[in-house]
């Protein structure tokens, strides 16, 4: 369901508001809907959908197989981060 509303803006925003519908071939409540969606992260699994398809998603490198147990490279890395800190 759709809502008709009024707004107040200051006619300077409101004239580029309408340059920036008409350079994207939109009419003004679609331009102002997609910025309040944007705004509130509306759809936003679309949005990633969208841009995620757009993402050459390829591994530019071969994977490699570890040399030891993956737990014990953790550990140790975890193990020297504390030697650190402390």
């Amino acid at each position: 369901m759709k809502v008709k509303t009024s707004i107040s803006i200051d006619n300077e925003i409101w004239m580029e508001l309408k340059n920036l519908a008409l350079q994207r071939g939109k009419d003004i409540s679609s331009l102002l809907k997609d910025v309040i969606e944007n705004e509130l992260y509306l759809d936003l699994d679309k949005s990633l959908m969208k841009y995620s398809k757009q993402v050459n998603s390829n591994l530019d490198f071969d994977p490699i197989k570890p040399k030891s147990k993956v737990s014990d490279l953790v550990r140790s890395m975890r193990d020297d981060r504390e030697n650190r800190i402390s």
